[in-house]
């Protein structure tokens, strides 16, 4: 029943997205749901891998913990420095998402080298992010940005 909800749910978020990029309905707003809708995602899902894969995420737990660490620091610096929450949709933030997303099938899959994959690119992704926010002039930070080498830097947040 977990993996038909969770693919459901999963499918859902990736829809919504395609359809906000092909009808050029992108907003912060939507940026901003989009996000929630992430984090009530990855509780379901800690909660899940805490029950079933609980050994696994202690042997994993230094490098789960300075993604979170990466994470909450990017939040407080987004709210210091632009007055709003600044969860970015960059490719390796949706990169990192997607492996997040497939990590509960993998692992029933047996192919726990999934996890070290997906800590990986997530820490890759919140350090990019952080930085991001950081070059991104106060007050003035694109969250449909989609890497640190498009648009950073730029007065709007666009080219």
């Amino acid at each position: 029943m977990f993996v038909v909800i969770y693919l459901l749910a999963g499918l859902s978020d990736i829809l919504d997205g395609f359809i906000a990029r092909r009808y050029r309905l992108e907003s912060d707003l939507g940026a901003r749901l989009d996000s929630l809708g992430d984090l009530v995602f990855y509780i379901i899902l800690g909660v899940y891998l805490v029950i079933e894969q609980r050994d696994l995420l202690l042997f994993y737990l230094i490098p789960i913990a300075a993604v979170f660490i990466t994470r909450i620091l990017s939040l407080i610096l987004g709210l210091a420095r632009h007055k709003k929450l600044t969860l970015i949709h960059t490719i390796a933030n949706k990169t990192a998402g997607l492996l997040i997303f497939m990590l509960p099938i993998m692992l029933i899959l047996k192919q726990n080298y999934f996890l070290a994959l997906a800590i990986v690119i997530a820490l890759l992704s919140s350090i990019e992010e952080m930085l991001i926010i950081i070059l991104s002039p106060k007050g003035q930070i694109n969250l449909n940005q989609k890497s640190i080498f498009r648009n950073c830097g730029h007065k709007n947040g666009s080219k």
